[in-house]
C-alpha cells in the first residue's frame, strides 16, 4: 500500500513521465478517469451554491478561512494557529474551527499548542453546528466596524486589559473547499518547495481545485519561501495577482 502512495505521489508532481515505471503508467489511466469524475463532483456542487440550491450560513462574528488548493500540509494548521493567538494579543477571543482529520492530530496538536489561552479549539465535520455550540457556551461579540475594534488593533498591548471569554471571531482550518460557510477573509496556502504539481485534479495530482480558484484568496501565503528561490516569480504568475501575497518562512511551524 505504502508503494502504491508513493506512486500516486510522484504521478502527481512529477511531469516527466518518460521516467516513470510501469507500475506508474499502469495507474495513469485509472487516476485519470478518477479525476474526470472528480472534476465533474466539484463543478456539479459549486453550481449548486452558486445558484442557492445549497445555502450558505453566516455566523454572527468575522470568519477567516485559512486553506490551500492542494493536498498534504502546506502550514494550514500552524497559520490558523498564529492568526488565532495574533487576535489574542488584541484582546479578541477567537474560535478555530477544524474538521479533525487524521484522527483528530492537528486538533489534539491545537489544544496542546493553546491550553490555558483565550484561543478555543472546535472540532467537528459541522462547522456552524460546532460553532454555535460553543456561542452558546461562552456568548459573541461582533467587532466589525465598531470603534472598540479600530482601538485594539493598533495597540495590542490592550489586550490583556480588554479580553473576554465572548467569542470576538472564528479561524476556519482547511476552510478553502468549506463553501457552506460565509467568510470575510480567505488566504490561501501555497507550499513553496512543491506548489502546483502537475497541475492535475485529485487523484491523478495534487489539486482540490482548478487552479484559477485561487482567485477567489484575498492574501496568499507561500509556506517554506525561505528554501526556495523562484518566490518573485511564482507570486507574479497570472493566478496570483488579484491577491495579495505574502511569503512566510517556515518560523510558524508547528
Amino acid at each position: 500500500m505504502e508503494k502504491l502512495k508513493q506512486a500516486v505521489k510522484e504521478i502527481a508532481y512529477y511531469r516527466h513521465q518518460a521516467k516513470f515505471s510501469k507500475l506508474h503508467l499502469s495507474l495513469i489511466p485509472f487516476l485519470s478517469l478518477s479525476s474526470s469524475l472528480y472534476g465533474a463532483l466539484l463543478y456539479t456542487r459549486q453550481s449548486l451554491y452558486r445558484s442557492g440550491f445549497f445555502s450558505k450560513n453566516r455566523l454572527p462574528v468575522p470568519v477567516i478561512s485559512v486553506g490551500n488548493l492542494t493536498w498534504g500540509g502546506n502550514g494550514k494548521t500552524p497559520m490558523a494557529e498564529f492568526i488565532a493567538k495574533r487576535l489574542a494579543d488584541y484582546g479578541i477571543s477567537p474560535l478555530i474551527l477544524t474538521r479533525g482529520y487524521a484522527g483528530g492530530d492537528e486538533a489534539k496538536m491545537l489544544k496542546r499548542h493553546l491550553l490555558g489561552g483565550p484561543v478555543k479549539v472546535g472540532v467537528g465535520a459541522n462547522r456552524v453546528a460546532t460553532a454555535n455550540l460553543f456561542f452558546e457556551k461562552y456568548g459573541y461579540v461582533d467587532y466589525r466596524g465598531s470603534k472598540f475594534f479600530e482601538r485594539t488593533y493598533l495597540d495590542p498591548k490592550m489586550g490583556s486589559h480588554v479580553g473576554s471569554q465572548k467569542i470576538g471571531a472564528a479561524v476556519l482550518d482547511d476552510g478553502m473547499q468549506h463553501w457552506s460557510l460565509c467568510r470575510d477573509l480567505e488566504i490561501v496556502m501555497i507550499n513553496g518547495l512543491m506548489p502546483w504539481g502537475n497541475c492535475k485534479l485529485l487523484p491523478l495530482g495534487p489539486l482540490r481545485e482548478p487552479l484559477i480558484a485561487i482567485k477567489r484568496a484575498n492574501i496568499a501565503v507561500v509556506h517554506h519561501a525561505d528554501l526556495v528561490d523562484y518566490v518573485k516569480e511564482l507570486t507574479k504568475s497570472s493566478c496570483l495577482k488579484s491577491c495579495r501575497c505574502w511569503n512566510k518562512s517556515s518560523k510558524i511551524s508547528s
